[in-house]
């Protein structure tokens, strides 16, 4: 019995024993009181991982390879076995519990591509959200996040997304996502915190339609940003807004202050 991975490595019927001694190289004498000896003599890691895949054991043989200070790859790739085997099985959940073990170790494609399907699109996002944890996200794995977020009409999680600082991601990319999707409010928050600012005017004046926070935005720029969109977008405020817009002209030809 293997006390540390709690599994029985080895089961026989004898005689009455009277004695046991090993040799400290791993091989284990017992003598009968028929006078019988047995060798056992312990399997070598390989052999034993063999016999562990053969049968499916695969959670005895991550504990295995772990006690045995095997290398990170080797683990991680008896993860992705694991994996494999319960998502063949179509136990699609459990599957992904391993898959998220192997994060840093296999190209993500491979998990991403057989969960592609609309139904697996939870666990599709419990992987992505993973990725962009440990900082191993690019802009495909964004937009991907974004879409399944959407699709699934999380507003929530959107929301704690792209709020959350710890994160790295393309803001563009979600900002386009966001717009595209109509989610107009995540796009202009995304666009006011990353100071995009041809984004966020773009955004007010062709999604939201809301002219009177354009001009209340550009107000709050720096002067040359400020002198620059009010020269870019100056007839539309000047068409909706005229007393406002004029009133902005006015201080930026003359004593302009960010509000």
């Amino acid at each position: 019995y293997d006390l540390n991975n709690k599994f029985i490595a080895f089961t026989m019927k004898c005689d009455l024993v009277s004695n046991v001694t090993s040799n400290g190289i791993g091989e284990l004498y017992i003598y009968t009181e028929t006078e019988k000896l047995y060798l056992l003599i312990e399997k070598d890691l390989a052999s034993k991982m063999e016999m562990f895949f053969r049968k499916n054991l695969y959670p005895i043989a991550i504990s295995v390879a772990k006690s045995s200070n095997c290398e990170i790859n080797v683990i991680m790739d008896i993860y992705q076995m694991f994996g494999d085997h319960l998502y063949d099985k179509k136990d699609y959940d459990n599957a992904m519990l391993q898959y998220l073990h192997t994060i840093n170790y296999i190209e993500p494609s491979y998990v991403i591509r057989r969960f592609l399907d609309a139904q697996q699109i939870h666990n599709l996002t419990k992987y992505l959200e993973a990725l962009h944890q440990h900082n191993r996200a690019n802009t495909d794995h964004t937009t991907l996040l974004l879409n399944c977020f959407t699709k699934l009409k999380d507003v929530n999680k959107l929301g704690l997304f792209i709020r959350d600082v710890n994160l790295t991601f393309d803001v563009k990319t979600a900002i386009k996502v966001c717009r595209e999707a109509n989610y107009y409010q995540q796009a202009l928050y995304l666009a006011n915190k990353h100071k995009q600012h041809d984004e966020y005017i773009d955004i007010q004046l062709k999604d939201v339609k809301n002219i009177k926070d354009t001009i209340d935005y550009i107000w709050s720029l720096s002067f040359q940003d400020a002198a620059f969109y009010a020269q870019e977008v100056g007839q539309i405020l000047l068409d909706a807004y005229p007393n406002e817009t004029t009133e902005l002209f006015l201080f930026l030809c003359t004593n302009f202050i960010s509000r």
